[in-house]
């Protein structure tokens, strides 16, 4: 059996727009833009994000 890597990037063309990225830019207000009304979590780092596009390793959640 395959072992999941937890720390894997599903979209490494586009890591440089995801958030632990940005946030590591220091970007904090597109950070804000992109993390409101979130729908998505990241597996990796639990960013969450409106977008999956927006995080490495995306889930999806139920808002409450």
């Amino acid at each position: 059996m395959s072992e999941i890597v937890k720390d894997e990037c599903k979209d490494p063309a586009e890591h440089h727009q995801h958030i632990c990225q940005l946030r590591k830019q220091g970007r904090d207000e597109e950070v804000s833009a992109l993390m409101s009304d979130p729908g998505h979590i990241c597996l990796n780092c639990n960013a969450v994000a409106k977008q999956s596009k927006n995080v490495c390793n995306p889930s999806p959640f139920a808002r409450a």
